[in-house]
């Protein structure tokens, strides 16, 4: 049965008669989706299990950039450079449906400022970091271009004037000396390729499994307990290695396995989407890399025809229900005024927030931004009744998460004494299979879903925006017929009922924040919230009491974590709390 068509009971039934398998994986944000379809490549059965919804964590909650870590090279850090900067080339290669060049902008207020800074900081001496200047950039995007040297895919850095700069943004801050532009990358739909590597994984083998909404619940003996969130209905298993890929919640995970040690240090981060049309425009689809207060990196970006802003870098001990704080918000929204310091903005211009934990390695620094992003794999070694090992996933970041994991599949492939048989450097990823940055593949495949299915081009390139090479499958599911929602016109009932089938939803939830961007795209109100609910219904035989719970948990679910006010009263859109 293939992946798409394999119903979330016939995987629990699998799951029943299962009583070993040779890797489980806790955890499905990016790290441990990208080892479970490494190893289900490499013709290895393994079982992944995440608590919420795939990607809901931080792998759901970044600043969208996919990109070489121009900031490492302050650190030293020159192996994680060169490893990013081949690894983002990868990523615009192999998920060219959502992954596409960026330029980026630094704009610059000094000519030699933070040189001493920079090398102090570079050998790993104590420094208050001070504004960079233009030199101490130069030399860093002069070194940047020559780590991106491999696979060039992507113009070199300029130097642009200030005059020349204040053209081209001129809501700009206007005591800058001089800007520069480089090239680095942005994903546009994280949550959907994460989504993509799991029905990857299950594709390449039937023997491997990926579950949301099914929990892990500890370490007894050599047993590894796990339960349906839904049902609470209890499996246990045997296996001969266990990947701990829960991200900011290792050391809880570790923990009850009565072996556990602190491996991370939780730090938040926080992002702000504001409704100023007018400045998306001029950004033109750039990003902005700009310092705040105390040499601190942030960044201000066109996403979605709004302005996407972060983030915060907060030390924070309980992953749980992070949302972004007024103080996180305070310090944002100051940060943009002295970048653009007459756009008016404040509170009622956010109609969205998110945040995550990023996982980084424990350390006992005031700084997170000084926290290595590099990752690692520490290992509990087995101990007393439980007879295999627990390899913990710590750090890492969305550019390399191929790289990890398949360091983390080699070592798993050794301790099972197999040998790699694929390499996942040239696979592409779901969608992206047979795409590339030119326009050729795209043309084609927009003929190719017109002339077989008779969709017109204008739909037809929409679903291609949003699915890549799967927008195929989507469209001769669709072509049949469809009725668009009023709310959200550009869904029909047809094509979410396809998504919620094919793409392992259980929840609205899940379609929502885990299958689109439309929560990102604009403000939405209530009545939206309900249509949609009753699209995916009409596919999953919803009664009332259920639609009802569901359009709960989606308010919710805006007012707990996102800080929105949902309101019910007709016509009114979301509002930051």
């Amino acid at each position: 049965m293939s992946c798409d068509a394999m119903t979330r009971e016939a995987r629990l039934e699998t799951l029943r008669t299962t009583k070993h398998v040779p890797v489980l994986i806790v955890g499905g944000g990016i790290n441990g989706m990208g080892t479970f379809r490494d190893l289900s490549l490499q013709g290895v059965d393994c079982i992944l299990v995440e608590k919420d919804d795939f990607c809901a964590g931080a792998s759901r909650a970044p600043s969208r950039m996919i990109h070489g870590g121009l900031k490492y090279l302050e650190t030293g850090e020159f192996r994680l450079v060169r490893e990013s900067a081949q690894e983002r080339n990868r990523l615009l290669r192999n998920a060219a449906h959502y992954v596409s060049p960026l330029e980026m902008i630094i704009p610059i207020h000094s000519w030699f400022g933070g040189t001493l800074s920079a090398l102090f900081k570079m050998l790993r001496l104590p420094v208050k970091m001070k504004a960079r200047g233009a030199l101490v950039i130069k030399l860093g995007l002069w070194l940047y271009d020559l780590y991106g040297s491999l696979n060039r895919v992507m113009p070199r850095h300029r130097m642009i004037a200030r005059q020349d700069m204040l053209r081209e943004i001129p809501d700009l801050e206007p005591d800058l000396k001089i800007a520069a532009s480089y090239y680095d990358a942005w994903i546009t739909s994280p949550e959907r390729l994460v989504v993509e590597l799991a029905l990857d994984g299950m594709a390449a083998n039937t023997g491997s499994l990926a579950f949301n909404h099914l929990r892990f619940n500890g370490v007894s003996g050599n047993l590894v307990a796990l339960q349906d969130v839904e049902s609470g209905e209890i499996f246990t298993l045997t296996c001969d290695v266990m990947v701990n890929a829960a991200g900011a919640w290792i050391d809880r995970v570790n923990g009850s396995t009565a072996a556990g040690r602190t491996m991370v240090g939780g730090s938040k981060g926080s992002h702000l989407m504001l409704d100023l049309p007018a400045l998306a425009r001029t950004l033109q689809g750039r990003m902005i890399y700009f310092e705040t207060e105390g040499g601190r990196i942030c960044i201000l970006s066109n996403f979605m025809g709004h302005v996407l802003l972060g983030s915060t870098d907060i030390p924070v001990d309980d992953p749980d229900g992070v949302i972004c704080e007024d103080e996180e918000v305070d310090y944002l929204l100051g940060a943009f005024r002295r970048l653009f310091p007459n756009v008016p903005v404040d509170r009622s211009s956010i109609f969205f927030s998110y945040s995550g934990v990023r996982p980084l390695p424990a350390n006992d620094t005031a700084d997170p931004g000084a926290v290595s992003r590099d990752h690692s794999m520490p290992e509990l070694a087995a101990q007393g009744e439980r007879k295999f090992p627990i390899l913990s996933l710590v750090g890492g970041k969305w550019t390399t998460f191929r790289a990890f994991s398949a360091e983390a599949t080699d070592e798993i492939l050794s301790r099972l004494g197999r040998r790699r048989s694929v390499s996942t450097a040239d696979i592409a990823i779901g969608g992206g299979k047979g795409f590339s940055q030119a326009a050729a593949p795209t043309e084609v495949l927009l003929s190719a879903i017109e002339r077989e299915t008779g969709l017109a081009r204008g739909r037809a390139q929409q679903l291609v925006i949003r699915y890549g090479a799967r927008a195929k499958s989507v469209a001769n599911a669709v072509c049949r017929g469809e009725t668009f929602l009023r709310t959200l016109p550009e869904f029909s009932i047809e094509e979410i009922a396809f998504i919620c089938k094919a793409e392992l939803v259980l929840h609205a939830e899940d379609f929502l924040f885990g299958r689109s961007s439309v929560f990102l795209e604009r403000p939405l109100d209530h009545e939206a919230l309900v249509e949609l609910v009753a699209a995916i219904a009409r596919s999953r035989d919803w009664d009332q009491e259920r639609q009802a719970k569901e359009v709960e948990r989606l308010v919710e679910r805006f007012r707990r974590l996102h800080r929105i006010e949902i309101s019910a009263e007709r016509g009114q859109k979301a509002r930051f709390s």
